[in-house]
């Protein structure tokens, strides 16, 4: 009796402690997730008014966004830049992640010097490679080809007709390092006897690579896919980073960049009457973007590769 009463008491004391550590997290997540999401979502169907309060307007605001769509080309060009990053952009990096993770798995010459270029850009800050990146595509590269070739060059980042390809390379650069870092380290869980196996078997590097690696870590290919499709249309595409919201060029916006903007000038500057609009277009975003994310997930966990196959 007295040994179930102590562990009885050590449950109560453990639930305690748990509740205790997980309480503040909680917390956090109901303010800032749960409460903000909740008051975005009801002021999509909101208009404001004069007298500083809000009315409800139903669906106003988004039958407003859907004429702006159809009018607007800003929306328009948003869109095919949000695309170009998500489809060039994440099969690229996506790509080559995996090629170069397999090649520094495999202990293959000069991995080391990859592992250094590969992952500099996510040890230095944001800003300060942005900076370093700007300097370079502007400064060095047209002073680099007059040296050579003496012709008088624009900056690559300067020049409306290459800066949506320097910032596109830049964002493959730049998300190498914890593609690699999640990639390797799936990498180094797999089994060495199942390497040896099809190894004694005669499996070619690339033969490894496709009937072992990939489907070891398809699960991490698979969430790191579906966290770029949940993220399309607030990838900023690091615009913020070398402009800010200074960005006049409207052809070279991205969605995530256009919302962050009109958010930013609309709460500095007061301008209440711009804020339902964006929610509503952030919900609009939302209820395109879920089913899409669930329907690839399922779509991957059921046809994608299996280890046990």
């Amino acid at each position: 009796m007295a040994k179930s009463n102590r562990l009885a008491s050590k449950r109560t004391k453990d639930m305690i402690f748990f509740g205790c550590l997980v309480a503040l997290p909680l917390l956090h997540f109901f303010i800032f997730y749960i409460c903000v999401n909740f008051n975005s979502i009801l002021l999509a169907f909101k208009e404001y008014e004069t007298n500083t309060a809000y009315k409800w307007v139903a669906f106003q605001n988004f039958e407003q966004l859907f004429q702006d769509f159809s009018g607007e080309t800003l929306y328009k060009y948003a869109f095919n830049n949000t695309m170009l990053f998500f489809i060039v952009g994440t099969t690229v990096s996506i790509s080559l992640s995996l090629f170069f993770s397999y090649y520094i798995y495999k202990q293959a010459p000069m991995k080391n010097l990859f592992k250094v270029l590969l992952f500099m850009p996510s040890i230095i800050p944001a800003i300060a490679m942005s900076t370093i990146f700007k300097q370079f595509a502007d400064s060095a590269i047209p002073s680099l080809v007059e040296a050579l070739f003496g012709t008088k060059i624009q900056g690559l980042i300067q020049n409306p007709k290459t800066t949506m390809g320097a910032i596109l390379f830049y964002n493959i650069w730049i998300g190498f390092g914890v593609n690699l870092l999640l990639y390797l380290g799936a990498m180094n869980g797999i089994s060495e006897s199942v390497v040896e196996a099809a190894k004694l078997d005669g499996v070619s590097f690339f033969g490894e690579f496709i009937y072992i690696t990939f489907p070891s870590i398809f699960s991490t290919f698979r969430t790191m896919l579906i966290v770029a499709l949940g993220g399309v249309f607030t990838n900023q595409a690091r615009l913020v980073a070398f402009f800010g919201t200074t960005l006049a060029e409207e052809t070279q916006y991205t969605i995530g960049y256009y919302l962050y903007k009109e958010t930013v000038f609309n709460s500095l500057n007061n301008l209440n009457t711009g804020l339902p609009k964006l929610a509503a277009f952030g919900l609009l975003l939302t209820a395109i973007t879920l089913p899409v994310v669930f329907t690839t997930n399922w779509a991957l966990k059921k046809f994608g590769p299996r280890t046990e196959d």
